[in-house]
């Protein structure tokens, strides 16, 4: 028996390191030795070092410790890149830096930083749910056109909406730039409220085509997600709104909800009713390993988690949904 309170020791404090050095060394420090940063507002931006790109999707932020990329969905903390830069364990992974000269910032650079970012975060929100507020139902406007045109004939609930809203912003001026037309998707917290949104923008802004141009998340995405049902003890979870509503049109019946990426899946707050999860994952290599990924992350939870894909001729649910096989 002391021996084996004695290994629980050892986890927790070796834990207790582990939280220490995140701590202690900014990010962008640890990533910046690798990959080519510069400033993009609160954040550093570069060029993915897990898949070729030529325009930088990859971003590093040293207030919440964790970078993302936009193009393949990579994400996680320092201990993380390492492991995936140099495929290590996560221990040694931890033994290389901790034996390395990393830069470091003092706790109060940290917290400041932290109460920046949060202040940054919280304005985001503000205006992510006044775009939402003022969007309306999408079976009164154009944007029904879109999910048409994708095959999406049910009924869409109240959380995805149609408006006109910008695409950028100024970051030095703060000035919005003109509204275009765009599907505005709700991103509820753990308690239902919107703290985010996702904007669908169009081609040569035309919902009929049913092509979008981009798709733009302004607020809190992380821990989010698009309930296009209320949740039950069950809950599928797919990476876009077009293959969330394919499965709410074909599916089995149960709660479909969207956190706007497979990377995103891990962090979305449940409320306590829901212990099982299915990850709807896309038929491409990117996908099938986001999705196992994601499902590893879930099941550490304690949640029970089953992968579930769209038949093997189709690249998503959205293409099964329409029969546009590969």
């Amino acid at each position: 028996m002391a021996q084996q309170g004695r290994g629980r020791l050892d986890d927790a404090e070796f834990r207790r390191r582990v939280d220490e050095l995140k701590e202690r060394h900014p990010l962008s420090g640890v990533v910046g030795r690798a990959v080519k940063l510069k400033r993009a507002g609160r954040e550093h931006q570069g060029l993915c070092p897990f898949h070729p790109e030529k325009s930088p999707s990859f971003y590093v932020n040293d207030a919440k410790g964790f970078y993302h990329c936009f193009g393949c969905s990579a994400h996680g903390d320092v201990v993380r890149f390492v492991m995936e830069r140099e495929g290590c364990t996560f221990r040694e992974a931890y033994r290389r830096l901790a034996n390395d000269d990393l830069p470091t910032w003092t706790p109060q650079e940290r917290a400041k930083a932290q109460a920046e970012d949060r202040l940054e975060d919280l304005a985001k929100e503000q205006d992510a749910r006044r775009f939402y507020a003022d969007a309306m139902p999408v079976a009164e406007t154009e944007g029904r056109a879109y999910f048409r045109a994708r095959g999406i004939t049910i009924d869409l609930p109240d959380t995805v909406r149609f408006g006109m809203v910008p695409s950028w912003r100024n970051k030095e001026t703060g000035e919005w730039g003109r509204k275009r037309p765009a599907i505005i998707c709700g991103a509820q917290d753990g308690t239902g409220a919107v703290v985010g949104i996702q904007r669908i923008f169009f081609k040569n802004d035309n919902p009929a085509l049913g092509t979008k141009d981009c798709k733009l998340s302004l607020g809190t995405i992380r821990g989010s997600a698009l309930r296009l049902e209320p949740p039950g003890p069950a809950v599928i979870l797919a990476e876009g709104p077009e293959d969330g509503l394919s499965l709410m049109q074909e599916g089995p019946g149960l709660p479909v909800w969207v956190p706007f990426g497979t990377s995103m899946m891990p962090a979305v707050v449940f409320p306590p009713e829901v212990r099982r999860v299915f990850v709807a994952g896309q038929n491409n290599t990117a996908g099938r390993v986001a999705a196992n990924k994601a499902a590893i992350s879930l099941s550490e939870r304690g949640l029970e988690v089953r992968l579930v894909w769209p038949a093997a001729t189709f690249d998503d649910w959205n293409d099964q949904l329409r029969g546009a096989a590969r």
